[in-house]
């Protein structure tokens, strides 16, 4: 049971961006690209770099994450400190060996992941919990540095690839920006100073409503229709929900955009659409069987 509660304590619906921006930008880079094992090594590095960031901001974040009633596995005592530690420093340092392993080029990168992840959580720096430094770490690790991973990227490289990386990172700013509205009560009694404490939810999503708008020229004069298709609709439903900011209309309209990606990545690759599927089932019954709580949710 042990093993699970890890597995499940690596927030594993949280790693859908990675994922699915990864296999996305895949096929933007080369529509013809096949997902074989050059392509899979770089996207597994990350993901356990991801992970380890996932498990060191739990050990950091166990105050506040308590006030806002997130996942509690330190908080319940189904896992250790010491325990999540060694996830940390395991999962680590195995996705940067697998990293050189895909390339010397991915690896660097790689190393650039692991550095975001320890200061975005440990003392003195934690980004997380300085407005712009936190939103700034965001659009960096998950929008900018992702995209670069794939191989295909840098082949036959041209300079217009490089609209990919800013779509992605001005995606993940206007998703960021409401994700972290049901923090501020958390934020609030912990003295932190986020960009929830600091503006109210209109400041926050009319600032993400620009951020699409700015992704949906860029994919646009890229010819990246389908991406064009999905920061369109996201646009549409920022503004939405400018006129009536309800909590629980906030919190679908942050997750929709990163599941119209997910669709577009499961397209592409069906066998990844088939692995969400048996993830979002397997996650379901877990919460509910092991935690007593439905997650995952779109409200």
């Amino acid at each position: 049971m042990k093993l699970i509660d890890f597995i499940f304590a690596a927030r594993p619906m949280l790693l859908l961006p990675v994922w699915s921006i990864y296999l996305v930008t895949v096929k933007s880079v080369d529509e013809n690209q096949q997902a074989d094992m050059a392509m899979m090594l770089p996207l597994i590095a990350v993901t356990l770099i991801v992970i380890g960031g996932y498990y060191l901001n739990q050990i950091y974040d166990y105050e506040s994450d308590r006030i806002n009633r997130k996942l509690g596995f330190l908080q319940s005592g189904m896992i250790g400190r010491s325990e999540m530690m060694a996830a940390y420093l395991a999962a680590t340092l195995t996705g940067l060996i697998i990293g050189f392993y895909s390339g010397f080029q991915i690896g660097l990168i790689n190393i650039s992941q692991v550095i975001l992840a320890a200061i975005y959580s440990l003392p003195p720096f934690r980004l997380k919990d300085r407005p712009y430094l936190g939103l700034a770490a965001n659009i960096l690790g998950y929008g900018i540095i992702l995209p670069l991973l794939p191989p295909t990227f840098w082949e036959n490289f041209e300079t217009a690839r490089l609209v990919i990386p800013a779509y992605f990172g001005l995606t993940v700013a206007a998703e960021f920006l409401l994700t972290i509205i049901p923090d501020r009560e958390g934020d609030k009694k912990t003295g932190k100073t986020t960009l929830s404490v600091i503006f109210s939810n209109r400041i926050l999503i009319l600032s993400g409503a620009i951020c699409f708008a700015a992704a949906v020229w860029l994919a646009g004069i890229a010819g990246l229709k389908s991406l064009t298709f999905i920061s369109l609709t996201a646009l549409i439903l920022y503004l939405t929900t400018l006129l009536a900011p309800r909590e629980g209309l906030i919190l679908f309209v942050c997750k929709f955009p990163i599941l119209l990606i997910t669709l577009l990545a499961g397209y592409y690759f069906p066998a990844y659409l088939v692995f969400i599927v048996v993830l979002l089932l397997t996650t379901r019954l877990y919460y509910k069987k092991r935690l007593k709580k439905t997650y995952p949710r779109l409200n």
